[in-house]
C-alpha cells in the first residue's frame, strides 16, 4: 500500500461528516476496496496462526469453544467475529452475551459489568492490568470500542499466575498482533449510524493494517488498528421524589416531587492499538505493544423540577411537610393520586462534559529452550479523567398553588395546576435562582514489571512447574470543586426577574415538546423556559462573569493522593494422572501479595481542614486449585477452589470529602477500611457435541468477608450542613448460583436450513449480603437473580443473521433518602430497577470474497426502563433511550 493511499484511508475514517443522511434512503456507494493495493514485500513461508480471520459465525464460535474447552480453569470467551456480529458499541455490550455476566446501562449504552453478581472484577489488557483514572480501581468498559478487540476471556476461577484483585472474576481483553496472521492483512469498516430518538446520523469506521517479513536477522511484524466512533443520543427521564408520609396523620406515603428532563448528548470514542513483533530465532521473541483509548462525552440537559414538599400553608407548623388539598385516593393505604398545596418549581439548563484518556505501553520478550520458558515484561499505564458541569437554574411559579400526582397512568402523572396554559412559557413567571458549578480531575499511573518462568517436568504426576514475580507501583489522585450560588440580581430590569442582562439574552423556550414519547400516557410538563444555548455554559469564565460570579478553584478538602506498591510472588504445579480410568489434569498454586499504601488527604473537623497522611501494610495468601477430568472424549468435568481478594476503591480508603452542594449530601472515606476476600468453590460439566456445538452447566459458591456498608452522619462544612455517607466493613455474606448454556447449529435439517443455529444461556445468582444501609441482609446491589441470552443464528456461505435477546430481572440500583414522621426524620430505602429485556439484530451479505455489507439494529423493542422505591413499591424512574441503526461495509483481505 502506498503512503498516499494509507493517508487517504485514515482521513476518510476519521473526518467528521459534513452532511446529514438517512438510513431510510439508499446508502451512498462506499468504494473502499480500491484504496488498498497489493503488499510491497513478498512473503516467505508463513507460520500458520490465523486465529482471528473472519470466516463466518460457525468458525468464530468454534474458536471461542476451543478456548473454553482447552483452558486450565473455568472460562468463557468471545472472539472478534462474535463482537462484530452484534451492534456492540463498547466492550460492556459485547460482554453481556457471556453466561454469568450482567451489565447496567447508561443513556442507552452498556456501562458497568458484573460477573456472578460482583462488580469487583480485575480487568486485563493482553494479560496486564488496565484501569480508568477515577475514584474506583477498575476499567470503565464503555471507554473501549468493541472493534478494537480480537476477543475477550472471562475467567470465573483464577490461577495463581493471574493478577489478583477480582473477587467476581478476571476479564482479559485481547487485541491483535501481527504474528496472529500468516502474512499481509487489511481489514476496514465504514459505518453509517442513526439514533432514531435523537434524530442524528453519524459516520464511523475502523481500519486494521498488518504485515510480517522474513529477513536475514529474523522475522518482523507490525500492526496498526484504529477505531473511531461518533454517536449522538437522546435520553428522556422522569424521576419522582422520594416518598414522604402525608402531614394529615394518615401514615400514607406519597412522592415529594418530580424531575423530568430531555438529555441530548454525544459520545466520541477513539481506540488505537499498535504492535511490533520480532523473532530473531525460534528461541527468542520480543514485542512492543501500545494502546490508546479516548472517550469524550458532551451532554446538554433541559430539566424541570417541582415539589409540593415545602414550607406552605402555615410555615410555623407545616414546614417541610406534604399537605393534601382535598381527598387522596389510596386503595389499601397505597397512594395512587391526589393534589397538594403549593409547588416549589424550577427549571434547569446544564452541561456535563467528560473526557477520559488511557494509554498503555509494554515491552516484553520470551525465551524457549527445551523444557524451559521464561517471559518478562515492563509496562506503564496512564489514565486521565476530567469533568465539567455547569447549570443555571430559574425559579418559576403559577397562579394556582397546587400540584397533582396520579400514579395510575402508564407514565406517572406529576404536574402543577396551572392558572394559565402559558404559565411555564411566560418570562414574567420566572426569576433567576441558582448557578451551579462542578469540576473534577482524576489521574492515575501504574508501572509494572513481571517475570514468569516455567519448566516441563517428566514425572509420574507433576508435568510442569511455574513461578514468577510481579512488582507494581500505582498512584491515583483526585480533585473536585462543587458550588451553588444565588444569581438573583436586584438591579435587573428584564422580563425574567433578577436575570442580569448577560443571562437574560440566553433565556428562551426550550425547542422540545415531546418528552417521554413512547413511554405511555401521562400528564407532566413538556416545555418551559431555560438557558437555550447551552454551549454558553461551556465557557465558565464568560458565563459565570455574566452571572456575577468567578470561577472557583479546587477545594482542598475534596482532594486526595493515593500511592500503592504491591509485590507478588507465585508458584504453580501442573499435574496429570489417571483416576478411575479417566485422564485427570489440573494445577495447584499459591500467590503471595504484599501491599503497601500511603494516602494523603485533607481532613475536615468542623471548620478546620488539616493535612493528613496515613500508611498501611497488608499481606494476602491466595491458594488456588483447578482440576479437570475427561470423562469421555466429549465430556469434561471441572472443579475449582480458591481464595480471592480485592481492595476498596480509593475514595473509600481516603477520608477526603466528595460533596453535592445541590442536595446537601456527600461522601467521606474510611482509612481503616479492610479488604474484601472470598473463599469460593466452582464446578462445571461440559459436553462438546462437535467443533462448534456444546452444552454446559456450572455451579458456584462464594463466601465473602468484609462487605462494605455505609452509615450516614451530619457534617457542617462551609456554613452548610451535609448528610454524609461513610463506608465500613460489615457482616459476611454469600453468593451461590448456577449457569446453563447451549450453542449449536442444526446441521441435520435439510437444505438451506442447515445454517440455522441457537445460542442460549441462563444464569441464576442468589446472594445474602449486608444491605448497603447497614440493616438486614439482602441481595447485592446491581445483581439480578435471573438473567439469560437467546440468540438465533443463520450462517451460510454469503448470508449471516443474528437476532439476540438479552434479559435481566429486577435489581437494586442504589439507595435514596426518604422521609418518615411527616418529614421530621430521614431514613434510606433501596431503589429497584424493574426487569427488562432488549432485542438486537444483525444481518450481513458477502458481496465478494473480501467485501461484506451489513445492517444492524439495537433496542428493536424500544425498551423503556423503569425503577421503583421499596417503600410501597412506589414508582421512581422512567427512562427512554434511542434505538440505534447502522449500515456498514466491511473489507477483509
Amino acid at each position: 500500500m502506498s503512503q498516499e493511499n494509507f493517508s487517504d484511508v485514515v482521513v476518510m475514517m476519521t473526518r467528521k461528516s459534513q452532511y446529514r443522511f438517512s438510513l431510510k434512503r439508499t446508502a451512498t456507494s462506499l468504494a473502499v476496496s480500491s484504496l488498498f493495493c497489493a503488499p510491497v514485500f513478498a512473503q516467505e513461508t508463513p507460520v500458520q496462526t490465523d486465529t482471528v480471520v473472519v470466516t463466518g459465525i460457525k468458525a468464530s464460535l468454534s474458536k471461542a469453544q476451543n478456548i473454553k474447552r482447552n483452558a486450565e480453569q473455568i472460562v468463557d470467551a468471545i472472539v472478534a467475529d462474535d463482537i462484530g456480529k452484534l451492534p456492540d458499541s463498547n466492550v460492556a455490550e459485547a460482554l453481556q452475551r457471556i453466561t454469568g455476566v450482567q451489565i447496567s446501562r447508561n443513556r442507552g449504552e452498556g456501562d458497568r459489568v458484573q460477573i456472578r453478581g460482583l462488580s469487583q472484577t480485575q480487568t486485563l489488557f493482553n494479560g496486564r492490568s488496565i484501569f480508568t483514572a477515577g475514584k474506583e480501581r477498575g476499567l470503565s468498559f464503555q471507554d473501549v470500542p468493541a472493534e478494537l478487540l480480537a476477543g475477550a476471556d472471562v475467567y470465573k476461577t483464577p490461577t495463581a499466575d493471574q493478577v489478583e484483585g477480582g473477587i467476581g472474576g478476571v476479564i482479559d481483553l485481547r487485541t491483535r498482533r501481527p504474528f496472529d496472521f500468516s502474512g499481509y492483512k487489511v481489514a476496514a469498516t465504514l459505518k453509517a449510524t442513526e439514533a432514531d430518538f435523537a434524530k442524528k446520523d453519524n459516520i464511523e469506521g475502523s481500519v486494521l493494517l498488518s504485515n510480517r517479513w522474513n529477513t536475514d536477522i529474523g522475522e518482523f511484524g507490525a500492526l496498526l488498528s484504529v477505531s473511531k466512533q461518533k454517536r449522538n443520543y437522546r435520553s428522556d427521564t422522569q424521576e419522582l421524589g422520594a416518598p414522604a408520609q402525608l402531614a394529615d396523620g394518615s401514615g400514607i406515603y406519597a412522592p415529594t416531587g418530580s424531575w423530568t428532563a430531555y438529555e441530548l448528548g454525544s459520545r466520541d470514542r477513539t481506540g488505537v492499538s499498535a504492535t511490533l513483533q520480532y523473532r530473531p530465532s525460534k528461541e527468542f521473541e520480543f514485542y512492543l505493544d501500545t494502546a490508546y483509548t479516548e472517550l469524550k462525552t458532551k451532554t446538554d440537559t433541559y430539566g424541570f423540577f417541582a415539589s409540593p414538599f415545602w414550607a406552605n400553608y402555615n410555615a410555623s407548623t407545616n414546614s417541610g411537610q406534604l399537605w393534601p388539598k382535598g381527598a387522596v385516593t389510596a386503595p389499601n393505604n397505597l397512594f395512587q393520586s391526589g393534589t397538594f398545596w403549593g409547588a416549589s418549581m424550577s427549571t434547569s439548563g446544564y452541561i456535563g462534559d467528560n473526557e477520559t484518556t488511557t494509554s498503555q505501553l509494554a515491552l516484553g520478550g520470551s525465551w524457549k529452550s527445551g523444557n524451559w520458558k521464561i517471559k518478562s515484561e515492563l509496562s506503564h499505564t496512564n489514565s486521565d479523567f476530567s469533568r465539567l458541569y455547569q447549570e443555571v437554574r430559574l425559579g418559576t411559579w403559577t397562579n394556582n398553588p397546587a400540584f397533582t400526582f396520579d400514579l395510575g397512568t402508564a407514565t406517572p402523572s406529576a404536574y402543577p395546576v396551572l392558572g394559565n396554559a402559558s404559565d411555564l412559557t411566560t418570562p414574567s413567571q420566572y426569576w433567576a435562582d441558582k448557578g451551579l458549578y462542578f469540576r473534577q480531575k482524576n489521574d492515575g499511573h501504574e508501572t509494572v514489571w513481571r517475570l514468569d518462568a516455567e519448566k516441563g517436568i517428566d514425572t509420574a504426576f507433576i508435568t510442569r512447574l511455574r513461578g514468577g514475580l510481579r512488582l507494581s507501583d500505582r498512584t491515583a489522585a483526585s480533585a473536585e470543586i462543587n458550588t451553588i450560588n444565588d444569581i438573583f440580581s436586584s438591579s435587573a430590569t428584564g422580563a425574567v426577574a433578577g436575570a442580569s442582562t448577560g443571562l437574560a439574552t440566553q433565556i428562551g423556550v426550550i425547542p422540545y415538546n415531546n418528552l417521554l414519547s413512547g413511554a405511555g400516557a401521562g400528564v407532566f410538563p413538556k416545555q418551559w423556559l431555560s438557558v437555550m444555548n447551552l454551549d454558553w455554559l461551556r465557557d465558565p469564565a464568560t458565563s459565570r462573569a455574566a452571572l456575577g460570579l468567578s470561577v472557583p478553584g479546587f477545594d482542598a478538602a475534596q482532594t486526595f493522593d493515593y500511592s500503592e506498591k504491591t509485590r507478588a510472588a507465585y508458584g504453580v504445579a501442573d499435574f496429570e494422572s489417571n483416576f478411575l480410568g479417566k485422564n485427570l489434569t489440573g494445577n495447584l498454586g499459591l500467590r503471595l501479595v504484599n501491599t503497601r499504601s500511603q494516602r494523603s488527604y485533607n481532613q475536615v473537623s468542623g471548620s478546620v481542614v488539616t493535612a493528613q497522611t496515613k500508611s498501611r501494610d497488608e499481606n494476602d495468601l491466595l491458594p488456588s486449585l483447578n482440576v479437570r477430568m475427561d470423562l469421555s472424549d466429549k465430556l469434561v468435568a471441572r472443579i475449582a477452589a480458591s481464595k480471592v481478594v480485592t481492595r476498596p476503591n480509593f475514595d473509600q480508603l481516603t477520608p477526603s470529602l466528595s460533596l453535592n452542594a445541590n442536595d446537601k449530601t456527600g461522601y467521606i472515606g474510611n482509612p481503616d477500611l479492610g479488604t474484601l476476600s472470598a473463599n469460593q468453590f466452582d464446578t462445571s460439566l461440559e459436553y462438546y457435541i462437535s467443533d462448534s456445538d456444546h452444552v454446559y452447566g456450572a455451579a458456584f459458591y462464594k463466601k465473602v468477608d468484609g462487605f462494605i456498608q455505609t452509615s450516614m452522619q451530619s457534617l457542617v462544612y462551609g456554613g452548610s450542613t451535609y448528610n454524609v455517607n461513610t463506608p465500613r466493613n460489615g457482616d459476611n455474606g454469600q453468593i451461590q448460583g448456577m449457569e446453563l448454556g447451549y450453542q449449536g447449529f442444526f446441521t441435520h435439517l435439510p437444505g438451506v436450513f442447515k445454517g440455522l443455529g441457537l445460542q442460549a444461556n441462563y444464569t441464576l445468582v442468589e446472594s445474602s449480603a449486608p444491605g448497603p444501609l447497614g440493616g438486614q441482609k439482602t441481595q447485592l446491589e446491581g445483581l439480578s437473580k435471573n438473567s439469560y441470552n437467546l440468540i438465533g443464528m443463520y450462517d451460510d456461505q454469503k448470508l449471516s443473521l443474528r437476532l439476540a435477546y438479552n434479559y435481566r430481572d429486577n435489581y437494586i440500583a442504589g439507595t435514596q433518602n426518604y422521609y418518615t414522621s411527616n418529614g421530621a426524620k430521614i431514613a434510606q430505602t433501596p431503589v429497584y430497577m424493574k426487569a427488562y429485556g432488549m432485542l438486537d439484530a444483525y444481518i450481513s451479505y458477502a458481496i465478494s470474497k473480501n467485501l461484506k455489507l451489513a445492517f444492524e439494529a439495537n433496542n428493536l423493542t424500544k425498551t423503556v426502563r423503569r425503577s421503583y422505591y421499596s417503600i410501597d413499591n412506589m414508582p421512581r424512574g422512567v427512562y427512554v433511550d434511542d434505538r440505534r441503526f447502522a449500515l456498514s461495509l466491511h473489507l477483509d483481505m
